[in-house]
């Protein structure tokens, strides 16, 4: 079993990407009963939905990893009033981890790619510029936003010249 948002299967934070911002309102309006008319940001819904469900996602994921539980569910058929179709329900038959998801699913994004930027970056201080050739990425402003989605995951990175940055104590 796996819970379901407006036919999406959310296993992870990161699936939530898939639903509109209306549809995150009204799934969060739904799991906690309040009549929130938008969010500040679209992040910020999300992160105030993933707070309100991320229990159930895991009690869900973990009982589709018991057996017993998978065979029970396929001998009860499950009947979904026509008016729930666009809320918060739960599914069967969905991989029961992120890892199990296939990877092609959806590219991976930068925070994906944190780890290769440290790498680059352990080696001494590099410009925008060759952050972006060591990389391969398309154009500077990704590089640029890799290096702050590294920074809002708690890593420090620091400007040690025009458009050049290191890791702590990598200065020079």
């Amino acid at each position: 079993m796996t819970l379901a948002i407006a036919d999406t299967t959310i296993t992870c934070f990161e699936d939530l990407n898939q639903l509109s911002t209306a549809e995150i309102l009204a799934a969060y309006n739904e799991a906690t009963g309040k009549n929130t008319k938008q969010f500040a940001k679209r992040a910020k819904g999300m992160q105030q939905l993933w707070a309100v469900i991320a229990d159930k996602v895991e009690a869900a994921q973990a009982q589709a990893q018991e057996p017993e539980a998978v065979e029970a569910a396929q001998e009860e058929p499950a009947e979904v009033a026509p008016e729930q179709a666009e809320s918060v329900q739960e599914h069967a038959a969905a991989p029961s981890t992120a890892e199990e998801a296939p990877a092609a699913a959806k590219p991976a994004g930068l925070r994906a790619r944190v780890d290769e930027l440290l790498a680059a970056l352990a080696g001494g201080p590099k410009t925008v510029a060759e952050i972006t050739q060591a990389l391969g990425l398309e154009n500077e402003k990704k590089a640029r936003s890799l290096i702050d989605t590294a920074r809002r995951s708690g890593y420090t990175i620091a400007c040690v010249g025009r458009g050049t940055f290191a890791l702590p104590g990598e200065e020079q």
